[in-house]
């Protein structure tokens, strides 16, 4: 019988003597420790080893008791004294106190934990940004290094191997500091109390001790002290975890090599588990293991069946009428057969199974009509096995069977419904639409195939059901199998090609191209990995497909409780180790996360290598002068009129809009621009000058002395026709290729991912305060090279020429009064050079720059940003809303629909809404208006005298 987990065995010999083995499995991170076996009555009850702790004995109100703590929870097993009836019961022992205390741990562990993710993004981006500055790869200088290129790009796999398992072993210290360090106090082999005590200091006693300090100091910024130290607690508390479990790891690995029973290799009798023969044999293990030509078989077994594993492949074929067999293999296994000819492999007579984590450690669902759930069966991990009970008293019913087989495929379809309808939605073309539909059907073949098959051998099972109560059970089995196998020769050939290329070269690429941050951080991520890639012990326990031998090493090995505590310790720690973070779905979620980012990067370098640079459009707004808008007639736009500080190049009746059109002059050729400047200001009669001279000039001598930069800027001359003092405007080119695509990741991308970690956590804005020292931090990784040839220090530099009085001496001082403008990654850097430079900067859509002030150089401070900048954001557009916004900006209408969010980011559209709101005020209208939106061509009146039509003066093409 089985009740609530526990299984309970009758011996047919005596009925009085029962054995309980307790296999209880918590919903959250557990913790493994010493398994002890303790009577209850005449019952033996032993601890399975996933249990989240060990269960204790006593006698209470005349019962024999053991109790089981399952997180917050308790499982009691109560019997009589005498009797032979045990009653499982669980008990809730959580109070709102204590999740409160944990929930407040996790916000920080989860905190250190995002910013942990955003340092391996910044990492990745780094990787490839160091190529483009040491070698110029700028689209103006062909000079290209390829053995550096190569390099970088093969130290790619040790990076990606090593950010997925530090995510990995983030997300498990998260989960179980929400779970109270269990995980915790069984990798550290601490006592309890200890690590309790630790935990408390370091969660509780430092941070806390050090704000009380703080606030007697009387310091403004006690809580940013506050959280800098919790930060620094709970980032050393996760090295030290970190440490301990990788060590565990490796250590369970050459264990299991030098004492498994299972072990083929032969060592003598004084050889430990660190000696050389040890390490060798596991580097041939991993070896042999991925160059391994394999085959995987699926079939259905029932509750009498045989045990998977105990059939050979030929006998489990030999029942494809009733288990309904498939088997495949992959192009390597072909390849491999084909390289036996050649003496490279062997084709193994029999083949050699692999055992999962999951089977080892005996962790198997069972469905009952109790246990069943429609959302719990839908959203269930397919790649563990699970028993689902056909027949007998806890049998599901046919309706829950055909409840979950209609509900997958629904899911199936659903799924797929709601991505064509946003895909619609969103405008996309029938092709691209058609290719996601082609790819999400072929990954959900596989698995709709093995339901379907299910499904005919349940109702098989239906129509021969017996009218016994005993249970029958149906379960899928997925099993693979080594068929050939490499020679030793050829094991340590591929070895060492590994080392040379994945390791030697990465580490000279990235060091002679000066990238010297990211190729010390190489030298430790590339030794972890090397170490936890080649003594690997989930290769290991998959190879042996059992956990035993590892207590052969152990002080004591005698059959004493001591010694079976050790034991239980040794085979309860490296299990968890194995399932929480070596292996598994988590491990497989961050490596494809990072594969994403990594794809994202190189596709954006690889467009700026080819396509590289441009000197600007050649077609910019056509305007009319014949008609005006009146404007809204509802309550303008505060800052219509710019005024406080800011000197536009005519009156400030429409400087608003003025600046706008400024900053996406920036992307026209140098002779577009200067004609469509003139027409702007034609009617208000001011002169304008592209000053192309003065640009190239400093160009010149600043490159020479600090390096190439493909960042575009444009210096647009107001001079005073009266001989006064005139108007200067540096307007910077926004995104126009993958080299500002690349600018753009290089100063935000930080400050953006740090933004949206805050977001996604509870009371995130608690936070603020430390991202942005969490931001400087996670950019120490950018070498002094990279960070010499960033965009904001030439424009930074040529602001401070420009804006010199005694270079303004020298042009006669016509340019007494310097601006800086720009759109998008324009405006962001406009923004930077004014906080640096204390000039006055106008932004059109510019990321912001609060919270990544501290990465830039010279640094500057939230109070020049107050003082010197200000920014247009229209609603709905993202880029300006990277970094959060500083004291000044203006919100403006994005009246697109809502499924166009990118056009929001035009800076056309914000010209056009800027003039329908605040009025033309003697500014030409551009053409676009009319085609962009109904309202704005609607609210369009002819000046006086005018006869002709809108369409006429402003044609559609």
């Amino acid at each position: 019988m089985k009740s609530s987990g526990i299984e309970v065995e009758m011996d047919k010999n005596d009925p009085q003597d029962l054995h309980i083995s307790v296999n209880t499995l918590s919903n959250s991170s557990t913790r493994l420790r010493h398994t002890h076996k303790s009577a209850l009555g005449n019952l033996t009850v032993s601890d399975d080893p996933t249990l989240a702790n060990p269960s204790s004995a006593l006698y209470f109100g005349q019962k024999e008791t053991k109790v089981f703590t399952l997180g917050q929870a308790q499982v009691v097993l109560e019997k009589e004294i005498g009797g032979t009836e045990v009653t499982a019961k669980q008990i809730d022992e959580g109070t709102p106190g204590l999740s409160l205390i944990r929930a407040t741990y996790t916000l920080i562990a989860f905190l250190m934990s995002g910013f942990l993710f955003v340092f391996c993004v910044q990492l990745i981006l780094f990787l490839f940004l160091g190529l483009t500055a040491e070698f110029g790869l700028t689209g103006t200088d062909d000079s290209f290094t390829f053995l550096v290129f190569v390099g970088t790009l093969f130290a790619i796999p040790a990076y990606l191997y090593g950010m997925a398992n530090m995510m990995t072993i983030a997300m498990a210290f998260t989960v179980d500091t929400w779970n109270g360090q269990i995980f915790m106090k069984t990798i550290m082999s601490s006592d309890s109390v200890f690590m309790d005590w630790l935990s408390t200091t370091v969660y509780v006693f430092v941070p806390f001790v050090v704000g009380a300090i703080s606030l007697y100091s009387g310091s403004q910024d006690w809580w940013d002290t506050t959280l800098i130290s919790w930060f620094t607690c709970v980032f050393m508390f996760f090295i030290f975890f970190c440490v301990c479990t990788i060590y565990h790891e490796i250590d369970g690995c050459l264990q299991l090599i030098r004492y498994s029973p299972k072990s083929k290799e032969i060592f003598d009798e004084g050889v430990g588990r660190f000696s050389m023969q040890t390490i060798k044999a596991a580097f041939l293990m991993k070896m042999k293991y991925m160059l391994a030509g394999t085959k995987t078989v699926h079939y259905n077994a029932y509750g009498n069946d045989p045990k998977p594993g105990e059939q050979s492949v030929e006998e489990l074929k030999a029942q494809k009428e009733t288990n309904a067999f498939q088997q495949s293999k992959g192009p390597l296994a072909r390849l491999t057969v084909l390289m036996a000819r050649w003496g490279l492999y062997e084709i193994l007579a029999e083949p050699i199974r692999y055992y999962s984590i999951d089977e080892v450690r005996g962790q198997v669902t069972f469905v009952t009509n109790s246990t069943w759930g429609l959302e719990a069966m839908y959203c269930r991990n397919r790649q563990k096995r699970f028993v689902a009970v056909v027949e007998g008293e806890s049998a599901m019913t046919t309706s829950q069977v055909l409840s979950s087989f209609i509900c997958y495929l629904i899911g199936i379809v659903f799924t797929l419904f709601v991505f064509v309808a946003f895909m619609v939605w969103f405008a996309l073309p029938p092709g691209a639409i058609g290719v996601v539909c082609g790819m999400y059907i072929l990954w959900c073949y596989q698995s709709v195939r093995s339901s379907v098959g299910l499904r005919k051998v349940y109702n098989k099972l239906i129509e021969n059901k017996n009218d016994t109560n005993e249970a029958e059970i149906l379960f899928q089995v997925s099993e693979s199998f080594r068929i050939t196998e490499p020679t030793n020769f050829l094991c340590w050939m591929v070895l060492f090609n590994e080392f040379v290329f994945l390791f030697i070269l990465p580490i000279g690429a990235l060091f002679y191209a000066g990238n010297v941050p990211v190729g010390s951080l190489f030298i430790i991520v590339s030794l972890i990995t090397c170490a936890r890639r080649y003594c690997n012990s989930t290769i290991a326990v998959q190879e042996y497909g059992t956990l035993d031998g590892i207590e052969l090493d152990n002080t004591v090995r005698d059959q004493s409780a001591v010694a079976k505590d050790e034991e239980w310790r040794e085979k309860n720690r490296l299990g968890l180790i194995l399932s929480q973070i070596s292996s598994g779905r988590k491990n497989d979620f961050w490596m494809s996360v990072f594969i994403f980012f990594i794809i994202t990067i190189c596709a954006i370098f690889m467009s700026a290598v080819y396509v590289g640079a441009n000197d600007g459009k050649e077609q910019g707004l056509s305007f009319t002068d014949k008609f005006h808008y009146p404007g809204s007639g509802n309550l303008e736009y505060t800052s219509c009129q710019l005024g406080g500080g800011i000197f536009p190049p005519a009156s400030t009746d429409n400087s608003l809009a003025d600046f706008a059109l400024l900053s996406s002059a920036a992307y026209l050729a140098p002779d577009v621009a200067n004609t469509t400047l003139k027409e702007w200001f034609a009617e208000v009669g001011i002169t304008t000058k592209v000053e192309e001279d003065i640009v190239a000039e400093f160009r010149d001598g600043y490159e020479k002395a600090n390096g190439k930069s493909p960042v575009e800027y444009k210096f647009f001359g107001f001079p005073d026709a009266n001989g006064g003092e005139g108007v200067g405007v540096v307007s910077i080119r926004g995104t126009s290729n993958g080299w500002d695509a690349l600018s753009d990741a290089q100063l935000w991308s930080a400050a953006a991912l740090g933004q949206w970690i805050r977001a996604i956590m509870p009371l995130g804005s608690l936070f603020t305060p430390i991202l942005q020292y969490l931001v400087e931090i996670v950019s120490v990784i950018e070498s002094g090279h990279l960070d010499s040839v960033a965009f904001y220090k030439q424009t930074s530099a040529f602001v401070k020429h420009v804006n010199d009085p005694k270079y303004d001496d020298a042009l006669g001082g016509k340019y007494a009064h310097i601006m800086i403008t720009g759109h998008s990654l324009g405006g962001g850097l406009a923004m930077i050079s004014g906080a640096q430079q204390k000039v006055p900067a106008v932004a059109l859509s510019g990321p912001n720059a609060v919270l990544s002030r501290r990465t830039f150089s010279p640094q500057f401070s939230k109070e020049d940003l107050e003082m010197y900048t200000f920014n247009i954001v229209p609603d709905r557009d993202m880029v300006p809303r990277l970094d959060d916004l500083s004291q000044n900006y203006q919100r403006i209408n994005c009246r697109t629909g809502l499924n166009d969010p990118i056009s929001c980011h035009f800076a056309a559209r914000s010209i056009c809404e800027i003039l329908f709101s605040c009025g033309s005020n003697g500014r030409p209208i551009p053409c676009e208006c009319t085609t962009l939106e109904s309202i704005y061509k609607e609210a369009l009146e002819p000046n006086s005298g005018v006869t002709t039509t809108i369409e006429s003066e402003c044609p559609v093409n």
